[in-house]
């Protein structure tokens, strides 16, 4: 079983060059190293070998091995004038490091099935989301878009908590929670306020035997809420933060990080998106806010060690 938000579907790459010219670091694993050095061996070029990749010495993360070079203005070592990469065009795809093989796809190994979403700062995203139209997941037999099985970005087993713990009914919550992110009668403001008045009620729990019909009662109290509540009209920009934060919420930060801190980084991000909304018009709001998307999705989606020590204070 495959389950997207439906954005997934038929996405592919515009060959803007955006992703390969972020100051992001491009690292790759002692295997993919060997492969590319095997390769520019066989085509008598092991001087642009050692040019392009160098090997790390130090601060690396598990699995890093070595890194791509960057061009003098920015741009990956292999992105040539027309944005195509040079070394996907000359040795195939498979000598690609794992993120340019996957990005901006986001491939999730769950109990339920493949999940795979979109990071939204690749500008193909961010304009397959301007729409008032919800966000909706679907669920299908068959692959949304093509990506390497064994790249996965995330391994979510809930099976694997302890019975009597809001964790071990993740997928239930996150239905939920995507619930109430998608709530029209609430403001985004009263959306996290309601997801964090939930969590902390979760956390704080009815430990024993009965905690999933408590839960459940949780979780209805919710629904009864919400449906008493009027819809509201919603301007794109408010509507691009519902997408993102869906969108944040499918890629089960709630589970790999624990809940408080995973909903306490969307409040702080719509402080950061509020702040560049301030004072500017619709027009410019929007853009505002698909700028604020796009940097935080860089500093917290792509910037895993950063996420981890923001997560880690809290």
């Amino acid at each position: 079983m495959y389950i997207y938000p439906d954005i997934v579907e038929g996405f592919h790459c515009e060959l803007c060059g955006t992703c390969c010219r972020n100051d992001w670091q491009v690292t790759l694993d002692e295997a993919s190293y060997e492969r590319n050095r095997q390769y520019f061996s066989r085509v008598n070029n092991l001087q642009e070998m050692e040019q392009a990749f160098v090997v790390m010495t130090h601060n690396q993360a598990i699995g890093e091995y070595a890194y791509i070079r960057k061009q003098e203005s920015g741009a990956c070592w292999f992105l040539s004038g027309n944005n195509l990469c040079r070394l996907h065009k000359k040795a195939g795809h498979q000598h690609l490091d794992a993120v340019c093989q996957t990005f901006p796809r986001y491939p999730m190994n769950t109990q339920r099935g493949i999940e795979v979403t979109l990071s939204f700062s690749c500008p193909a995203v961010l304009r397959r989301i301007q729409r008032l139209e919800p966000l909706r997941i679907v669920r299908s037999e068959k692959p949304p878009v093509e990506f390497l099985p064994e790249n996965y970005v995330a391994s979510v087993f809930p099976g694997q908590q302890a019975k009597f713990t809001p964790l071990y009914y993740y997928f239930e919550l996150e239905h939920h929670f995507i619930d109430i992110v998608q709530c029209r009668g609430l403001s985004i403001a009263g959306r996290l306020e309601l997801l964090e008045k939930t969590v902390r009620k979760l956390e704080a729990g009815k430990p024993g035997e009965t905690f999933g019909q408590w839960l459940q009662q949780q979780i209805y109290q919710n629904y009864a809420y919400m449906d008493s509540l009027t819809e509201q009209n919603l301007s794109l920009a408010e509507v691009l933060v519902e997408h993102f934060f869906v969108n944040f919420l499918f890629k089960k930060p709630l589970y790999l990080y624990g809940l408080i801190p995973a909903v306490a980084l969307l409040v702080h991000m719509w402080q950061e998106i509020e702040t560049m909304q301030r004072g500017k018009g619709e027009k410019d709001r929007i853009s505002a806010t698909q700028a604020a998307i796009n940097n935080l999705e860089l500093e917290y989606g792509h910037d895993r060690q950063r996420l981890l020590v923001w997560m880690a204070k809290r």
